[in-house]
Order: structure tokens, then C-alpha cells, then sequence
């Protein structure tokens, strides 16, 4: 069965792009995209759930394999793929009736929105590292366009410079790849398929040196992708261009493919390389991560940037948990890569109102959400506490787990400056949404065009999982993240 799941998962959103690609009127456009992501959720779980059953989905061979840590990835794919399609049914529908785009500019988005999701299935899919970082570079080449949506200088500086900085970092982190590959050589004395499998069977004997080397070049390569500093800074330029449901996928989805590029090369040199060394390196481009951004969390004036610098503090604390090595503050990163998802897609969907609305993203520019846009400004008030890391909201879990792991390990240091940076970055992120909220609102407050409706269900069913994750993980997900977990921490 899962032979055929597999690649009917993976021809889904191929078959929307050309269904999309070819039709003209914008209920069709909304209707494939609502059915085949639907579909993509339904098909994810079904293959989920026999992962979580003891089985490993499997395709092609062995080139295309669902375990635990691909699973995790998948989830996140799924449900913030759909959740992201159907908000922007009504994004692009409410641009479409203020003419902000045209109809071959929504047909070209939905195509494109599409492909782009295949391309993150397919890595979480990947059963060999060629493949995977085929995937993960074609993340970028689908995205760019969507970055550079709206076709004025700004955007497409940003696409540009997406393009760029993401792309040399690929290639950094194919060489990283190679280099592991010709190590499997070294032991095996035959080439091979480049498959997990067998580099996981001689894992043990690879070179130590070659090993070492070669995470640290995907770990700088595809941490440029993940948003790791100092190679991030491609990162808040294209969240604060695109369309905030392509914010949503780029900083919930795509990151966390890039993560998983790292997490897998980790895995395989780990045992050759000693993993304490690696997991050094992980903390120190985390714990960077984090510093860099709450020093420019503190200083943002745009929410969209805003949310942005917050991806990377996000994404730092992943790998700092991965980082810290015990099993408490690995599950905690499992965790966190998912609940990060489900709050920053929550959070730019609520600001994406803000835009549909205000037509800024200026935080001065916006105020009284209370009075004029309730339903948004609870999304808003509610999801920066979670983003923040509130309890008891699921990040709270997840965070707290990393730093207590670090602290369970006696790395004290990586724990109290974690902690002291969550607590700053809380104060940075929750001030400004609760002055846009409860400030007074400006004389032209209600004069704004309505907003569609259709953008509240998405983001409202994205609190709910935020809100339910901080009280309970259900015990399929429990094991989906265990799983993955003992894959980075035997």
C-alpha cells in the first residue's frame, strides 16, 4: 500500500499545478487548491500512521522512505500546507476584488503554490542524500517567484537576494554531502545509491575527519537555508515581501526542511565523527542564533520582519536542543520544529489581515484592533503569547523542555543565556501586538476595505492546535516525535 501512497502524495500537487496552470476562472483556482491539499492532509496522516505503527514507507526502492524524522517534517508540510491554501483562498481572492493582482498573477500564484509544496514533500520523502538535496535546493528555485509577487523593486531585491544567498549555501552543503558520500565510499570500496540505509549500516566506519568535515559544511551550508546566523540574512528581506500565506510556508515549513538537511547529515556522522563535537557546533550556531535575534527583535518596526527575527531565534533553539543531546531536550527540539510551525503560520496569517486592512506593515501605523478588527486582534494577542512562549501554550513545552534537557545535562552556560534570551525576546515580541491591539484607535479606524471571512478559519484553527498542543500531545504524536528523536539521540 504505502508504494502507492507514496507516489500518489507526491503526484498530487503536481497534478493541481497543472490543473491550476490551465484553468481561468478563480473558483476553479480555489476549489483544486482546497481539494488537492485536502487531499495531501488525508493521504500525510494515512502514511503517518503507519509510521507511527512500527512500518517505514518505502517507494522507488529505497528512494523514497518515510521514517520518524521525515515524518515529523511531513506532518508540518501537510497541515501547514493546508492551513496556508485555504487562507489563501481568501488573501488572494480579497487582493483579486481590490485589484491588486490580476487573474493570470492568481492563476501563476496558485500553480506555483503547488510545486512548492511538492518540493517540501519530497524532502521529507527523500530516502537518499542527493534526492534530499535536490529537494531542498528546489524549494528556493519554486519560492523565489512567490517572494517576488507583487513585482515592485523591494520584492524582487528580496527574491534576489533569497535566491542568491540560499543557493551558495546549497552548494556548500553539497559538498558537504559529496564528501560524505566518497567517505561511504572509502569503506565500502564500490559506489553506491547515496541511500540513508546504507550510509546508516557503516556509519561507525566512515573516516572520523571526513565525517566531521562534512557535517560542518551542510550545517553552515543548509543553515543558511534554515535561517541560522550569521547566514540568515536573507531570511527577514523575503518574510517581509511575500504574501503572508508564503510567509507562513517559508518560516513554518521551509525552515524545517532545511533542518532536516542538517538533521539527517547529523545522524550519519555522529557515529564516526563523536557527537559531542558535532552537537558543539549545533550549540554555538544556535545559542548565535538566538543572540542575533533578539538584538534585532528588540529594534524592529515592521511586524512582518518582527515575525521574521523570530524565526530565527526559533530556529536557533532547534538546534540547541538537538545540540544539547539528551533525549529530554531532543524530543523538546522535535516538538518545538512543530509547534513553531503552527504559531508563525498563526501569527502571519493574523498579520496578514493587518495588511489586507492597514495596507502597512508599519507597527506605529496600526492600532486599536480591539475596536476595529476583534476577531484578528485575539489571533493576534493569543498567538504572540504562544509565539512568546507563554504558558501554557505548546512553545512554552517545547522550550521549556530544551532548556531544562541543557540544564539535566549540567551545560549550564548554553541553559541560563538561552533562558535569559527567551525571556528578552518575549518582551520584544509581545509589546508591540499588544500596543497595536489595545492602543486607541486612529481617527480613520473601520474606513479600511472588510476582510474576506475566509482568512479567519485557517488561523483560528491554527490556535487551536497551539492552545490544545500546550495541554496535551496526542500519543500518535508522542511516538512520531520519540521516533525522530532516537533517531538524533540513540
Amino acid at each position: 500500500m504505502s508504494q502507492t501512497l507514496i507516489p500518489v502524495l507526491l503526484a498530487v500537487p503536481l497534478a493541481a499545478a497543472a490543473v491550476t496552470w490551465l484553468a481561468r476562472p478563480p473558483a476553479v483556482l480555489y476549489a483544486v487548491g482546497a481539494a488537492a491539499h485536502v487531499t495531501i492532509l488525508a493521504l500525510a496522516i494515512t502514511l503517518l500512521t503507519g509510521v507511527v505503527g512500527g512500518a517505514e514507507p518505502h517507494a522507488f526502492g529505497r528512494w523514497l522512505v518515510l521514517d520518524h524524522l521525515g515524518g515529523v517534517v511531513l506532518l508540518i508540510v501537510a497541515t501547514v500546507g493546508f492551513t496556508s491554501a485555504v487562507y489563501s483562498i481568501g488573501y488572494l481572492h480579497h487582493e483579486l476584488t481590490e485589484r491588486a493582482v490580476g487573474r493570470g498573477e492568481l492563476r501563476r500564484y496558485f500553480a506555483l503554490l503547488h510545486v512548492f509544496v511538492f518540493t517540501m514533500l519530497l524532502s521529507a520523502l527523500a530516502g537518499n542524500l542527493g534526492l534530499l538535496w535536490t529537494a531542498i535546493a528546489g524549494t528556493t528555485i519554486v519560492s523565489a517567484p512567490l517572494v517576488d509577487f507583487y513585482g515592485s523593486r523591494e520584492p524582487l531585491e528580496a527574491a534576489w537576494k533569497y535566491i542568491v544567498l540560499t543557493t551558495a549555501g546549497s552548494m556548500v552543503a553539497l559538498l558537504g554531502y559529496l564528501v560524505l558520500y566518497q567517505a561511504g565510499v572509502h569503506v565500502l570500496g564500490v559506489s553506491y545509491d547515496f541511500s540513508f540505509s546504507v550510509l546508516s549500516a557503516v556509519a561507525p566506519r566512515l573516516p572520523a575527519a571526513a565525517a566531521a568535515t562534512a557535517f560542518l559544511l551542510v550545517l553552515v551550508g543548509f543553515g543558511a537555508k534554515a535561517g541560522l546566523a550569521p547566514m540568515h540574512t536573507w531570511l527577514p528581506d523575503a518574510h517581509s515581501q511575500a504574501p503572508s500565506p508564503v510567509c507562513a510556508l517559508l518560516s513554518g515549513v521551509e525552515l524545517n526542511c532545511a533542518m532536516l538537511g542538517i538533521l539527517r547529515a547529523f545522524a550519519l556522522t555522529a557515529p564516526a565523527a563523536g557527537a559531542g563535537r558535532l552537537r558543539l557546533a549545533l550549540l554555538a550556531f544556535g545559542v548565535l542564533s538566538m543572540l542575533v535575534a533578539v538584538v534585532f527583535l528588540v529594534s524592529q518596526r515592521d511586524f512582518k520582519r518582527l515575525l521574521a527575527y523570530s524565526s530565527i531565534e526559533q530556529m536557533g533553539l532547534v538546534a540547541v536542543g538537538v545540540g544539547a543531546g539528551v533525549p529530554l531536550a531532543v524530543s523538546g527540539a522535535m516538538l518545538q520544529m512543530v509547534n513553531h510551525a503552527f504559531s508563525k503560520s498563526l501569527m502571519f496569517f493574523a498579520t496578514g489581515n493587518l495588511l489586507l486592512r492597514f495596507r502597512t506593515r508599519a507597527i506605529g501605523s496600526v492600532a486599536g484592533l480591539v475596536h476595529d478588527m476583534p476577531a484578528t486582534a485575539i489571533l493576534l494577542i493569543v498567538g504572540v503569547l504562544a509565539l512568546a512562549g507563554a504558558p501554557p501554550f505548546s512553545l512554552f513545552v517545547s522550550e521549556f523542555s530544551i532548556v531544562s534537557g541543557a540544564a539535566v545535562a549540567h551545560q549550564w552556560a548554553p541553559a541560563l543565556i538561552v533562558a535569559a534570551l527567551l525571556a528578552v525576546g518575549f518582551l520584544a515580541l509581545v509589546w508591540p501586538f499588544n500596543r497595536m491591539a489595545f492602543s486607541a484607535p486612529p481617527g480613520s479606524a473601520g474606513q479600511g476595505t472588510t476582510v474576506n471571512p475566509i482568512v479567519l478559519l485557517p488561523a483560528y484553527l491554527s490556535l487551536v492546535v497551539v492552545v490544545g498542543l500546550g495541554f496535551w500531545v496526542p500519543s500518535p504524536l508522542h511516538a512520531l516525535l520519540s521516533g525522530a528523536a532516537r533517531t538524533l539521540a540513540p
